[in-house]
């Protein structure tokens, strides 16, 4: 019988352990073309929705996978979209086979290969070993089918909106130097508003001020979060999904200058659509920024403050750690909406 996905592991270390990857499992794979070219298919809009015009190795793709699941019964597709340079399958491993998933997703692969010469294309196809993302967690499973079912629209979306979704190195915010994707707009908008809430804060509490921030957004305010405390997410969700401009500070968000992901990177699935429409706009301190002498004082002013009113005396924090950066984001958060750009 069929495992159904509910029951499926979802503990994470168990993917470490030997014969896992031949058990039940729902796993991401994304393919990649050689050198990133459309060698699958080209993107365009048919007036109602992004498509993707598959080239003849793009149909290969889609026929290989029905000879897969001749050869192996066990696996089902729930999820699949070929995209010019890329290609993404949601398989759900029913019941434990003979070969393990990552051996079939091989044989795919070579089959692909195979297609591609006859079809006079002698190079590999691809980049290289697919990339596995495994179901580990309750509501994955949704949000993996739905970003390969919108994987057209967002790219569509990204080419008409190229700006919103250029990463911008060394942009200037109040002296301080960040990296920075969105839209850069919202920087001048002459009504800002910080979100800072305790990680103690109560549901009530958290309720009660994103009622007040919600208020003001709908009268035209800017708001500007570091999004960390339960309540600061809570309270950035409820403005991104009313559609309000938001102003999201990052602690890690960005890929490194140069690497390999820099060129591809995009915002994660809750924070697409809003850069799209041209409310969000991510920032990212440099370096500098957190040892900067006005943000370091505000952040020890802060630190010592906390310490105090705990009766504890005390001692300062590296400029390096967790600590120090969440409570410096805030004090940037503030520095901004307070003097604006």
């Amino acid at each position: 019988m069929p495992t159904s996905p509910s029951s499926l592991p979802i503990e994470r270390a168990t993917w470490l352990q030997p014969g896992t990857w031949r058990k039940p499992c729902i796993v991401h794979v994304t393919m990649v073309a050689n050198g990133r070219q459309p060698l699958f298919g080209q993107l365009s809009h048919n007036g109602t929705e992004a498509i993707v015009e598959k080239t003849p190795i793009g149909w290969a793709l889609i026929d290989q996978e029905k000879k897969m699941l001749e050869l192996c019964p066990e696996v089902k597709i729930l999820a699949d979209k070929v995209m010019p340079d890329h290609h993404h399958i949601v398989l759900y491993v029913q019941r434990t086979m003979p070969r393990s998933i990552k051996e079939v997703l091989r044989g795919y692969m070579q089959g692909c290969k195979a297609e591609a010469r006859k079809l006079g294309v002698t190079a590999n196809i691809y980049d290289g070993p697919p990339f596995y993302r495994v179901l580990t967690h309750k509501g994955q499973l949704h949000a993996m089918i739905e970003y390969v079912k919108a994987n057209a629209y967002r790219a569509w979306q990204r080419r008409q909106n190229p700006d919103l979704f250029r990463i911008h190195r060394q942009t200037a915010v109040c002296g301080l130097l960040f990296t920075s994707m969105g839209n850069h707009f919202l920087l001048n908008w002459p009504d800002r508003q910080l979100v800072e809430m305790s990680r103690r804060a109560t549901e009530t509490q958290i309720m009660e001020r994103m009622e007040a921030v919600l208020a003001s957004a709908h009268n035209g305010a800017v708001t500007y979060t570091a999004a960390i405390s339960a309540g600061e997410r809570t309270i950035a969700r409820k403005v991104r999904e009313q559609g309000f401009p938001l102003v999201v500070l990052l602690n890690d968000g960005f890929p490194a200058a140069g690497s390999p992901r820099e060129r591809f990177f995009k915002p994660g699935g809750v924070y697409f659509d809003a850069c799209s429409s041209g409310q969000l706009l991510l920032l990212e301190p440099d370096a500098s920024a957190f040892i900067h002498p006005s943000v370091k004082a505000a952040t020890e002013a802060t630190l010592r403050a906390k310490a105090e009113a705990k009766h504890f005396t005390y001692a300062p924090v590296p400029t390096d750690s967790q600590r120090y950066r969440f409570v410096a984001l805030n004090e940037m958060g503030g520095m901004m909406v307070t003097y604006g750009e």
